[in-house]
């Protein structure tokens, strides 16, 4: 009879996510796809409308400030703070924010 086979660990095989991860940072481009990441769950969870509204976000040290194109959002925001803060720390624990900061995008010159 024969014995079952056992699965011999590969050595030198890596995750896929950390050479990506790794491949990002020798390009110099990690935070450029950390901020892509951000954008999308902060869009993701806002909603169709007020991801309409969301002109940009930008992270500035443990800060997540958010910019969008009408002070009615802001007030909308504003109420759900607690709410999108909570989320946000739940869905990209990653990236360690601690608070968000609404403000209105300023008009694009031209």
């Amino acid at each position: 009879m024969r014995s079952p086979s056992r699965r011999k660990k590969l050595e030198g095989m890596v995750e896929i996510s950390a050479l990506l991860e790794g491949a990002l940072k020798t390009l110099g481009v990690k935070g450029d796809y950390d901020r892509l990441q951000l954008d999308q769950v902060c869009r993701r969870l806002l909603g169709e409308k007020l991801s309409l509204a969301l002109v940009r976000i930008d992270l500035k040290g443990k800060i997540l400030k958010m910019e969008f194109n009408h002070p009615v959002y802001l007030q909308e925001m504003n109420f759900r703070k607690k709410d999108l803060l909570a989320r946000i720390k739940n869905d990209f624990s990653q990236s360690g924010i601690k608070d968000l900061t609404f403000s209105l995008a300023r008009a694009a010159r031209r």
